[in-house]
Parts: C-alpha cells; structure tokens; sequence
C-alpha cells in the first residue's frame, strides 16, 4: 500500500510535467529551451533521473531482493554520479536513460512486491506530511504551469509572478518543476516508507538521509522565494542540492543519523 502511495507522490507531477513542457514556448521554464512532445520527454527524462530514481532507490531496498531489484538499484544510482543531471540546462541526454531503465524496472518490482510489514501512519506522520503539501503549494501552482496570481485568493499570499530581485526576466516562483517540490516529495516518500514494523539497518539509513536532504533543499527553496526575495532578510538557507564537502552537508549527515538512530530505525512505533 505505502509503495502504491509514494509512486502517486511522483506520478501526478510526471502527468503535469507532460502537459506544462508541451505548451510552454521555449525558454518558458527554468534552464529548458525545449516544447511540443519533444520537450515533454526531454524534462520527464531528467525528472525520472531526479528525483524519481532516488525514491526507487528506497523502494527497491525497502520491498525486494534478487538480481533484478540489483539491476534496477544500480541503473537508478547512474542518477548520483555528478554531471547526469545538471539544473544548468535540464534537456534530457543519453546519459540519462541508464536511470529511466532502472525506474521502469522499479516499478512493477516494487507495486507486485509484498506489503505485509507496512503499518499504519502515525499522528507525526501525518502532520509532517500535511505540512509537506502545504509547503509545496507554490510549487505545485508552477508545476501546472501557473503563477500564484493566476489562482483567486492566492497570489496576495504567495510571491510568484513578481521579478526575481536583481534578476527582472525572472519570476520569483517560475513555472515547471522547482527543486523544492522534488525535496517536500522525497522527505514525504521517506516519512511513509518508514512506517515498517522493522526497518532494516541500510533502509533506515538510506530513509534517513532522504528526508533531511528533502527537508533541507525544500526549506532551502521555499525560503530563498518567498522570504529573501520579499527583502525580509538577507540571510538564506545553505543549498545542499548537490552533494559537497561543506559544513552544510556534514549537518545533513550528522542529521540523518540522528533520524536513524531515535526514529526510523526503531519502527513505525507511535511516531
């Protein structure tokens, strides 16, 4: 039931993906050039890449065993190795494809595995996830190929259409996918799959760190649009994005072991 539940979590925006890079012009997008089928493809491509593979990830480890959930891990894990996926230009290569195979291969491992050790979410669990959809709402409006002002009600609340600060063709929130949608989606992912009557030890480690890094890359985001870029303040979250040797992303580690060893590693429980 919970894999059914996380791979909705990133099916319905791969649906709006389709149809957002179909009608936009080029250039429309952030770091996309691309429209039409064509274009379409090209951003499912690399959204397959990031962040789907690295949900796969957990699912394979999570739900199944043998040399096929093998091939599919290891296809998935060409999305880590630096240069496959670049927010500087997010067009699809043939870099890309060895991770699409493994996510189609994930799929129908993971939704025919079973389910038997899931258990039901807790209270914190629930909250946690309901504050990851109302964060994500900015996000979700753009994904759709919206601004915040084209819904009534919420674009005096949201920032999204007005230009980014020093930067004026830029709009603060800008349409198509946003990292901090692809990080509220990984930290949700993780808050469900750790719902297990027993997690094993590399699952709760790997669970962890997915959901500090989901957290830390969509509060990043979130913070960076809708506070600095009001001119509430000058100070910004440190990006964690992609993997460095910097005082952030030890923070992160040392935060996922944490998660790990006084929450995820203990089971589902009543938290």
């Amino acid at each position: 039931m919970h894999a059914r539940i996380v791979w909705g979590i990133f099916a319905l925006p791969l649906l709006a993906t389709v149809v957002t890079y179909w009608r936009l012009a080029p250039g429309a997008t952030y770091n996309f050039d691309d429209t039409g089928a064509h274009g379409a493809a090209s951003r499912v491509v690399t959204y397959l890449n990031f962040p789907v593979a690295i949900a796969a990830i957990a699912l394979l480890l999570i739900y199944c065993r043998g040399r096929w959930a093998w091939l599919a891990g290891l296809l998935c894990l060409v999305a880590f190795v630096p240069g496959v996926v670049s927010q500087d230009d997010l067009t699809a290569a043939w870099v890309n494809a060895p991770a699409v195979i493994g996510v189609l291969l994930a799929v129908p491992l993971t939704l025919t595995a079973n389910p038997a050790r899931d258990a039901p979410l807790s209270t914190l669990r629930k909250v946690l996830l309901a504050v990851c959809l109302i964060w994500a709402v900015p996000w979700i409006i753009a994904m759709l190929g919206l601004y915040a002002q084209d819904v009534p009600g919420l674009g005096d609340v949201i920032r999204s259409r007005q230009p980014t600060p020093g930067e004026p063709g830029l709009a603060s929130v800008h349409r198509g996918l946003h990292e901090g949608l692809f990080g509220a989606q990984l930290a949700a992912s993780a808050l469900i799959l750790s719902s297990r009557v027993r997690l094993r030890t590399a699952s709760s480690l790997y669970l962890s760190l997915m959901f500090v890094y989901g957290v830390m890359v969509s509060a990043q985001d979130g913070w960076h649009e809708q506070v600095v870029k009001r001119g509430w303040t000058d100070s910004s979250i440190p990006s964690v994005l992609t993997p460095k040797p910097t005082v952030a992303w030890g923070c992160v580690l040392g935060a996922a072991l944490l998660v790990h060893w006084f929450w995820f590693r203990r089971g589902a429980g009543r938290y």
